[in-house]
């Protein structure tokens, strides 16, 4: 799952509206609506911004990544 699959997931699985975020963020609605359903890249400074309103830590949208050593 991408990031930004995990962002409306957890979105929705937490009844937050997207015009909370973008408030938020000053992420235009219509732009953070592109960016929840792949039609745009989201941007790391838009990353930050989103977790930073949702006053969460990022590790729970980013896949860890595991070594073999």
């Amino acid at each position: 799952m991408k990031v930004y699959q995990k962002i409306s997931k957890y979105i929705e699985e937490h009844g937050i509206k997207q015009k909370y975020i973008s408030e938020k963020t000053g992420i235009q609605e219509n732009v953070l609506s592109m960016i929840l359903n792949g039609q745009r890249k989201l941007t790391a400074d838009e990353f930050i911004e989103i977790i930073i309103a949702l006053k969460v830590e990022p590790n729970i949208f980013i896949d860890s990544i595991s070594s073999n050593s």
